[in-house]
């Protein structure tokens, strides 16, 4: 008897304690869902074959950058014949080929110092930010040194709502839709 009420109270307190975590964790969690099923709605983010957005996944540099060549549009763009992809490390069976020409032709990346892009790396949260300011126009407002300098200007343009993680943080698929989806509420600049 005593043994069964023990295990009936351990029961109970592992549910308590379940409910409890995912009260605390429910908004961030569907939060970073609306953000991503938006993307999804504009056509920004993509799923996977077997139709799941997979948020908790890294986001790999190719993905990174289709995603913010999606942000702005440039997947429309088809007159590629003349941009040359020079970055060694990348060759044109690469899934993600065409939207690295984008990115190059549109001045949105540069690549590492040794002439590499690194597509299928994890992209970091400082890494992100520079492109999104950089495809946002506003690369030149930047002050400062690296990497605080992008997240100073996130901060002010509010690319960074509800987020708050290390600049060398992996960024997860959820984590990347929800600064892609802010990036939406932040207008060009012209200068």
């Amino acid at each position: 008897m005593k043994k069964r009420l023990l295990i009936k109270l351990g029961t109970l307190m592992l549910t308590v304690f379940i409910c409890v975590q995912s009260i605390y964790a429910a908004p961030e969690v569907k939060l970073v869902q609306q953000r991503a099923e938006a993307l999804v709605s504009l056509g920004i983010l993509k799923g996977y074959e077997d139709g799941s957005l997979k948020l908790e996944n890294k986001i790999k540099r190719s993905e990174f950058i289709t995603l913010v060549v999606k942000l702005n549009g440039y997947d429309k763009d088809t007159l590629l014949d003349d941009i040359k992809v020079s970055f060694k490390d990348i060759s044109s069976k690469h899934w993600a080929y065409n939207n690295i020409k984008l990115s190059i032709k549109h001045n949105l990346v540069t690549g590492y110092p040794d002439n590499t892009i690194a597509p299928d790396k994890n992209v970091t949260y400082a890494e992100a930010l520079a492109v999104i300011i950089k495809a946002l126009g506003y690369e030149s407002t930047l002050k400062g040194k690296w990497p605080k300098n992008v997240i100073d200007k996130a901060t002010e343009l509010k690319i960074n709502k509800d987020i708050d993680l290390s600049d060398n943080h992996q960024l997860t698929r959820g984590e990347m839709s929800m600064i892609v989806y802010n990036a939406l509420t932040v207008n060009f600049n012209k200068e």
